[in-house]
C-alpha cells in the first residue's frame, strides 16, 4: 500500500517542486487528502458494521461515520438464506412495529452520526448486519500512514492535486498582480485546464468500472407475475 508521504512526493516531482521549494509537504499532503474525499464521491469503498444487540435500546442505532448510503441491512443475521430488510419511510404509517423495514437518516439533527432505523425493535441476542457504502479514509495522523485508494487510482489523486497547486499559484498572483503582464490569465487558464484533465481523468476512470459487487435486494416489479 502506498503511504501519504510517498503519494505527495510523486505529485510534487509531477510538478517540478521535489525539493519542495515552492510547495511545503503538509501542503502538498492536504491537497492530497482533498483528492481523496473528492474521489470518494465517485469511488467509495464497501464496508460492512454488525451489532449484536446486548440490551434493547429501541429503534434507533448509530449509523458508522464513514457511511455515504446503504446497501443491504440483514436482520436477523445466520438466516438461511439471509434475510434482507426493505427500505420504507419511517414516517409511513405502517412503519413501526411492522416486520420486515429499515429507514437511515445520514444527517439526523442533534446527533454526531447519522441514524439507522429498525420498523421491528432488535432484542437482545439478535444481531444486524449492515452493508453500505464508505468514504475512502482522508484523515491522517502521519505521513507515513497508508492511503485506501487502490494503486491504479493514484494518478487521479496527483492530477486533482496539480489542479490545486496551479490554483493557488493563480490566487497568489491576484494577491499582487503585474498589471503589465498577462501572467495571471495564463495561470488562471492553467488551473482550469488542470481541473479539465482531472475531471476526464475521473470520467474515463468510472467507464472502466466494473459493474460487478453487491446490490440492494431484488424486488418484485408491480408488472411481474406472482406466483
Amino acid at each position: 500500500m502506498t503511504t501519504l508521504a510517498a503519494i505527495a512526493d510523486r505529485a510534487q516531482i509531477v510538478l517540478n517542486d521535489s525539493g519542495v521549494g515552492t510547495w511545503p509537504q503538509a501542503t502538498v499532503e492536504s491537497w492530497i487528502c482533498d483528492a481523496i474525499r473528492d474521489y470518494s464521491q465517485y469511488f467509495p469503498r464497501v464496508q460492512t458494521s454488525e451489532l449484536t444487540v446486548t440490551s434493547e435500546t429501541g429503534h434507533e442505532y448509530d449509523l458508522p461515520a464513514d457511511f455515504l448510503n446503504v446497501i443491504l441491512v440483514e436482520f436477523p443475521t445466520g438466516e438461511d438464506p439471509p434475510k434482507y430488510l426493505t427500505r420504507r419511510a419511517r414516517t409511513h404509517p405502517h412503519f413501526y412495529n411492522r416486520e420486515g423495514y429499515y429507514d437511515v437518516e445520514p444527517n439526523k439533527s442533534g446527533y454526531l452520526y447519522g441514524v439507522l432505523y429498525f420498523s421491528e425493535e432488535p432484542v437482545a441476542g439478535e444481531t444486524w448486519k449492515l452493508t453500505y457504502f464508505a468514504t475512502q479514509d482522508a484523515t491522517y495522523s502521519y505521513s507515513t500512514d497508508t492511503i485506501t485508494v487502490p494503486e491504479n487510482h493514484e494518478y487521479l489523486l496527483i492530477l486533482f492535486t496539480i489542479w490545486q497547486a496551479f490554483k493557488e499559484r493563480a490566487a497568489t498572483h491576484i494577491q499582487d498582480p503585474d498589471t503589465t503582464s498577462d501572467i495571471l490569465q495564463k495561470m488562471v487558464n492553467a488551473a482550469n485546464l488542470a481541473e479539465q484533465e482531472y475531471r476526464r481523468a475521473i470520467k474515463n476512470a468510472e467507464a472502466h468500472k466494473a459493474e460487478g459487487g453487491p446490490a440492494g435486494p431484488w424486488r418484485v416489479d408491480i408488472h411481474d407475475p406472482i406466483y
